[in-house]
């Protein structure tokens, strides 16, 4: 099976030696490594040809003219991929030595799946462990509500559409027979190109998880860890709450800001969605997901103007309010 890094850069040169190498150190080695950098202005291209120069037939490298930020970059990237099967790499992470061997064996033991993603470390600019959480920890993703409902797909797909993306591009892995790879990537406003990917793949039930740490995914400050998983039990909550459809509200929202947290979400969702249904030959009906979402917009204002009688005065002003 050949095996392709899809591999975007934008002035990463602080942190690509440590990502490249651990690429290069897979148990199961790659066979390219597609690179599209981004118009760089650090020492990127430096780093970049001195890897080539080593390795000539590993590396392809492409240098934009100019900048086309990274939807379009990574588009470009996977379109540029001969493998059978595509794995996405960041600048500034590192990939644990086996993640090309477990990725290959989780495609062959699931024939029927053509993306998978997983689960990552976190670690601060100096490569130190965060011990306490982990990436889904850090995204609130409530994986554990997800998988207890033995209706994996179907929750990946209503998560993904409804609630917020739950795949870190850098975790990604995809057969590369898709058609929908093959199409220009949308530039929709809050949808970055992950989410994008993920879409397809939960739409087709064709999107797998794999709950080991395959990457440590870096933060860049030791602040910055503790920023991301601050209340990070009570935004995983929330999130289960907005995929479930309200069975908990009195329970998980006892705060102005919980129900600003829970519109906010709805109303980005529902803006994505909109523009997505404007997309021609686009690979699935939307519409459903539209309607859940006005549906629980619905709920929740109704609920919050109930909880606290002085909101319905605002209802006129609800963008002030949940902006």
């Amino acid at each position: 099976m050949k095996i392709s890094v899809a591999f975007i850069v934008y002035n990463g040169a602080q942190y690509l030696r440590t990502q490249l190498d651990s690429i290069l150190a897979q148990t199961h080695k790659v066979d390219e490594i597609i690179v599209y950098d981004d118009a760089s202005s650090d020492n990127t291209k430096e780093i970049l040809e001195e890897y080539k120069n080593k390795h000539p037939n590993l590396f392809f490298i492409h240098y934009n003219t100019g900048n086309i930020g990274p939807t379009k970059n990574i588009e470009k990237a996977i379109q540029s991929c001969t493998g059978e099967l595509i794995l996405l790499a960041d600048q500034d992470d590192y990939w644990e030595a086996h993640k090309v061997e477990a990725i290959i064996k989780y495609f062959e033991q699931n024939p029927t799946m053509n993306g998978v993603f997983t689960n990552g470390s976190l670690i601060n600019s100096y490569g130190e462990l965060d011990n306490k959480y982990a990436l889904w920890d850090a995204m609130s993703f409530p994986y554990k509500t997800i998988k207890s409902k033995n209706e994996l797909n179907n929750n990946l797909k209503l998560y993904i559409n409804t609630v917020e993306n739950c795949v870190t591009g850098a975790t990604l892995a995809i057969r590369n027979n898709l058609a929908f790879l093959k199409q220009p990537f949308p530039i929709i406003k809050n949808l970055v190109h992950d989410r994008w990917l993920a879409i397809n793949l939960a739409e087709n039930n064709s999107l797998g998880i794999l709950e080991e740490k395959l990457i440590r995914y870096r933060i860049h400050s030791a602040q910055a860890i503790g920023g991301m998983t601050e209340n990070i039990e009570k935004y995983i909550e929330l999130n289960a709450n907005l995929l479930e459809g309200i069975p908990n509200i009195n329970n998980s929202i006892n705060s102005f800001k919980d129900l600003r947290y829970i519109l906010n979400k709805i109303e980005t969702n529902l803006e994505i969605q909109n523009e997505i249904s404007k997309i021609e030959n686009k690979s699935f009906d939307n519409t459903n997901y539209i309607a859940i979402l006005k549906n629980k917009h619905k709920i929740y204002l109704e609920y919050g103007f109930a909880k606290w009688p002085i909101l319905s005065g605002l209802r006129k002003f609800k963008k002030l309010f949940i902006a």
